[in-house]
């Protein structure tokens, strides 16, 4: 139990006493009329006493909200680097459901571009769900070391990607970011190359499957 429940046992206590020696005879309920002054101070000073020592008092605290840890991966792709570039996100549940599944056609841009883009739009999608515990898995080492500060942004195309990126992960409550080899990344990779092909096509920008579960 912390300090404020001790506190608050401790004034309930004081203030059921004073209440029991100030309190108006013509103020109690018609089944307590005959009870003399000394009867009701020592009622209240029973229950302040049993407010202040009882050991259930205030035990339990609320229970707190368990918030979801997704798994988001994320990937871009490029066709010629820089050519004709997508980007796929999928986002799992703590159990491992997909939560949804989105893919963007950017136009022209590079890989690492593209990279970038895709996480930016990953972190998107989960804010709009209200996800804030992330782990990131990405197939670009290069995104990866940058983001631990392992290696500088030098490129000035990156930093503005680099800087909303960094942005939008100190609003989340926790995140790990992890880099995974391509074969771990298949299903953002498929989706980023299918934002590339319906690109080409004059298709839609982007595309949006949500896969909410129970």
């Amino acid at each position: 139990m912390g300090e404020t429940s001790r506190g608050d046992r401790q004034r309930l206590s004081r203030l059921l006493k004073a209440v029991g020696k100030g309190l108006p005879s013509d103020l109690l309920p018609p089944e307590c009329a005959e009870m003399t002054r000394q009867e009701v101070l020592r009622l209240f000073g029973r229950l302040a006493e049993h407010v202040r020592t009882c050991p259930g008092w205030s035990e339990v605290e609320p229970a707190k909200r368990k918030e979801t840890v997704a798994s988001l991966y994320t990937d871009g792709a490029s066709r010629g680097n820089p050519g004709p570039a997508g980007v796929g996100v999928l986002l799992l549940d703590e159990r491992g459901r997909p939560l949804l599944e989105l893919n963007r056609f950017l136009g022209n841009a590079t890989n690492n571009e593209a990279e970038y883009q895709g996480l930016i739009a990953g972190l998107e999608a989960a804010e709009k769900l209200e996800l804030h515990r992330l782990r990131i898995f990405l197939d670009s080492e290069l995104v990866v070391k940058q983001l631990h500060g392992e290696y500088r942004v030098r490129n000035p195309r990156l930093q503005p990607l680099f800087d909303e990126v960094a942005s939008r992960l100190q609003r989340l409550n926790s995140y790990a970011i992890m880099h995974v080899p391509r074969e771990r990344n298949q299903a953002a990779d498929r989706l980023a190359n299918e934002a590339v092909d319906r690109g080409l096509r004059g298709g839609p920008t982007e595309e949006y499957r949500p896969r909410l579960r129970e």
